[in-house]
Order: C-alpha cells, then structure tokens, then sequence
C-alpha cells in the first residue's frame, strides 16, 4: 500500500498520516520528501521512498503559482516511476497536491491500482477547486476529517464514494494531569491563517489574563507573522503576560498544564490540536466555524469568528468554569475522539477500497 505525500513537513494532517499508516495491515510504502514527516514515518517503521523537495509555495505570489503546475507533473512523473516499481495494490493520496500528482501518475499504469483520496483541507479557490473535485472523481473513495470538508468538496453529493472519518487521539497518553498552570495556550503553526494576532487582541481584552503561544513559522509569510507577533507583545498592554515559545517538541506537557485551549482560525478545516486539549481535560474556546464546530461541543466554547471581543467575553466565562467543562471535554474526546475507534474504522475503509 503506498500513501503519498508532497508536503516534507509534520503538521496535525502529517501527524495523522503516521499515525494511520502504521496501523495498516500488510507492507505500507511512503513517498515523500525528505524531512520531519519522513523521520516520524521511519520511527514508526514505514518503508520510506524519497521524493524531491519542492516548495510548499504554490499561491502566495504570482510566480508561485506559475511554478504550481510544472511542480505537480514533476511530481507526477516521480510517482510513475514508483508505481512501475512497487505495482502496489492500492494508492492512498494525502491531500490535494498529492491527488493532482496520483492521478496523471495512474494514468499510464496497469494494472491501475485504486486510488484513495485522503482530503484533509477546505479548498483554497474556484480554479483549484475545480481541479481537485475532477481529480477526485478519479478515486474510489474520499475520506474526510470532517463533514465541514466534506461539504466544501462536494456540497452536491456528487463525487461518488465520499466518507467522514474523524482522527482520534491516544486516550491513554493524553490525559488529564492534577495541577493546571491557570495560563491560556495557543498551539499551532505560525501562518496568517490560523490568526494568530487575533489571540493577542482576545488577551489584550483580559487583563487579568496570562498566555502561552506556541508553534513554529511556516514559509516566508509565517516569519514575517512572527516578527509582528513579537512586536505586539512588548506593548504596554501585553507586556509580561504573553509569551512566544516557538515549536514544542511534544504538546502533551504544555497541554497538561494550560488553563484552556484558545483557538483563533475562521476557516480551520479539522483541529488536531482541539481534540487533544479535550483529552487532557482542557476546554476548548474556538471560531464557531468549519472543523471546531463539529469538534468542541460540550468541551468548551464558541465564538463568532475575527470577534475578538467575543473571544474575550467567552474565553473568560470558560476560565470560570474551567474544572466544569475540563471534565465535560475529557468525556467529549472518549465519546467521539478515541484513536482505536477511528484506526479500525480507517482500515475498514481501505479494505474496501482495495
């Protein structure tokens, strides 16, 4: 089984791809370029074939988006030569780029394996989405984080086998832990979509307030984001109440010890981050949009998304009933979250496909 990756990095849909595939019955292959997705995926005991690195860039500027095209047939063309030499019985493409690269590379195959489609992103635009619902056509199922994802890719139901398999988390590893630091925890990638900035606005409407953000910058543009983060921070209403910690080796410790989780992107299409802070028994407050709207529940709570005074308002309600809902989110996560339930079902669904 070969699953198929464009990106090098080891972001939550990475994390979820490793976590999966290892559970996988029989001999799993995966193609990727050399880097952090690829070391976790050989300590997990993956077979590794390298692909080369290209640049995650593909619409940030113009020329980016000239490149996007030669890059994906580049990549096409290394995947043809992977098939001819692996003949696998089944093709797992995870996210877009990855399909739009697996399809040409099957064309020429036989046998042709099936192809599934691994979609884990809300679709960043009319031409790019027109693109991967036709590439998606081509594949026998579509597994989906959520049924947010779900209904951006195909809100007419007419894609054919399309599935929502939420990712679940180790219930065993995160777990509560006695003694919460009383400090907010903003934990992602540093990236203009995922609205950093607006955390600090939110803290700077808590006075009382103490935060930690963590994540590491993506690309240029997250570089950037960070400097500007780091600049607001050392303003008279910030001063002393925030900090920037970088990336974090293992969220767990981190996770333990926050008050809450505070999440600020509008247009989050899954939230790994979400489901782990409900397993160490940490609310949730999050946008009321695309993938927390269907994670948080009663573990937490939502507000309209870019309000940043409403992020206040219900941010500081949570803070009041932290033991309350912290006990309401672990209950959330072994509901709907375990990481057995939502393996067993993944294999399920490739044994179909297969």
């Amino acid at each position: 089984m070969l699953f198929v990756s464009y990106s090098p990095a080891l972001g939550g849909a990475e994390r979820i791809l490793v976590d999966l595939a290892s559970d996988v019955t029989g001999e799993v292959v995966l193609a990727a370029p050399p880097g952090p997705l690829a070391e976790a995926a050989g300590a997990a005991g993956l077979r590794l074939v390298p692909l080369r690195a290209r640049s995650l860039e593909l619409r940030a500027r113009p020329r980016d988006r000239a490149a996007a095209p030669p890059r994906l047939l580049g990549l096409a063309r290394e995947l043809r030569e992977t098939l001819a030499a692996l003949r696998p019985r089944l093709v797992v493409a995870w996210n877009m780029r990855a399909l739009l690269a697996s399809v040409p590379a099957l064309a020429s195959v036989r046998p042709r394996p099936p192809l599934v489609f691994q979609h884990n992103d809300l679709l960043p635009g009319p031409a790019i989405g027109a693109a991967v619902r036709t590439a998606a056509r081509r594949a026998r199922l579509t597994v989906c984080l959520s049924r947010a994802i779900a209904r951006d890719l195909d809100p007419g139901g007419r894609l054919g086998r399309v599935e929502v398999l939420p990712a679940g988390v180790d219930l065993e590893r995160f777990a509560p832990a006695p003694g919460a630091a009383g400090e907010v925890l903003v934990l992602g990638a540093i990236e203009p979509w995922k609205r950093p900035e607006l955390a600090l606005e939110i803290a700077a409407r808590v006075p009382e307030l103490r935060m930690r953000l963590a994540g590491a910058p993506v690309g240029a543009a997250g570089e950037a984001l960070r400097a500007r983060l780091g600049e607001r921070v050392r303003r008279p209403d910030l001063a002393g109440r925030v900090e920037l910690v970088g990336p974090l080796a293992d969220p767990l410790p981190a996770l333990q010890g926050a008050a809450a989780l505070l999440h600020c992107a509008d247009r989050e299409p899954y939230g790994l981050a979400l489901v782990e802070a409900l397993a160490c028994g940490v609310p949730v407050v999050a946008p009321a949009a695309g993938g927390p709207l269907e994670i948080v529940g009663e573990g937490g709570r939502l507000y309209p998304p870019g309000d940043a005074a409403a992020g206040a308002l219900v941010l500081r309600d949570v803070l009041a009933r932290r033991d309350q809902l912290g006990a309401a989110a672990r209950r959330r996560a072994e509901a709907h979250f375990d990481r057995e339930r939502a393996r067993r079902r993944y294999r399920e669904l490739l044994a179909t496909a297969a």
